[in-house]
């Protein structure tokens, strides 16, 4: 049943998400950021090999650092977390803005969602300053406990990652800040419990099977061109299956955004968004109460 559930709740996002493709550019100017930002880091590093490898000794528990040097590790690993964060945040947020505004009857536009995003920026930098810090405080606890802490820690940051699941459509809807829009994300989830995060999880799955799919052509190319003894089949297959990868991760984002403004929405308002069927939003509120 829950697979059945995930299925259709994918079918339709990617139904809804097909209605609106400019909507796809926003996970690939998310995804293109930061890998402009993970390429600066390494460019860095090799740049610079004495700050590489200083950089690195901060992610080993066996080093030993002084005070001064382990403040400066956990400053380093909050400001990229922050960094990171705030690059999907941004975007996310746009991008939920827009599939509100088609939910409401509107016409998105790239445009509107940047302005929506930078208008909601004072939310946008709180919520990365608090998801940075939880994000950084968990890493610096687990690297001093042994293995039984660091489960608790995992676990820790999976029920956040819980708590916080409707954050960024309330920022992008109500401009609330980040406190409040944890407290508010934790009262719509008890109503959304289970069917939300079947959808979450559903829709990264099937596209991880496609990612697979690819994967398996790719090694069939592979071999292909070492018994041709072709580099240009291997390049060409190289270059097919980074640009499948990549399509593959954006379009998976694109769809888990635009399935949690969906949800909330229906949560919200108890209107049916456009492009979902009533009995997925029905059954996305089963576990808890239907929306007034």
């Amino acid at each position: 049943m829950k697979v059945r559930k995930g299925l259709e709740i994918t079918r339709e996002s990617w139904r809804v998400l097909w209605h609106d493709r400019k909507l796809l550019i926003f996970p690939i100017l998310s995804t293109l950021s930061a890998l402009a930002l993970i390429g600066m880091l390494f460019s860095a590093g090799y740049l610079i090999p004495e700050l590489g490898q200083r950089v690195m000794s901060f992610a080993d528990p066996d080093q030993q650092h002084s005070p001064l040097e382990q403040a400066v590790g956990i400053l380093c690993l909050f400001v990229l977390y922050f960094v990171g964060w705030f690059i999907a945040i941004f975007f996310n947020t746009a991008l939920v803005g827009c599939a509100l505004t088609r939910f409401s009857g509107g016409t998105p536009t790239v445009k509107g969602g940047l302005q929506l995003a930078v208008k909601r920026l004072p939310q946008i930098l709180g919520w990365s300053l608090l998801t940075a810090g939880v994000g950084t405080l968990l890493s610096a606890v687990e690297q001093k406990l042994g293995w039984v802490g660091i489960i608790m820690i995992r676990l820790i940051g999976l029920t956040w990652t819980v708590a916080t699941y409707f954050v960024v459509p309330l920022l992008a809807a109500e401009g609330v800040g980040p406190v409040t829009a944890v407290r508010q994300s934790v009262q719509l989830l008890k109503k959304t419990w289970g069917e939300g995060l079947t959808g979450n999880i559903a829709i990264p799955l099937i596209s991880s099977g496609f990612a697979i799919l690819a994967l398996v052509f790719a090694t069939a190319g592979f071999l292909a061109a070492v018994f041709l003894e072709s580099l240009a089949i291997a390049i060409a297959t190289g270059v097919c299956l980074v640009v499948s990868v990549f399509l593959v991760m954006v379009i998976s984002s694109a769809m888990r955004q635009v399935f949690l403004a969906g949800l909330y929405r229906y949560a919200m308002t108890g209107e049916v968004p456009q492009g979902f069927s009533e009995a997925s939003m029905k059954q996305a509120l089963s576990a808890g109460k239907q929306p007034a």
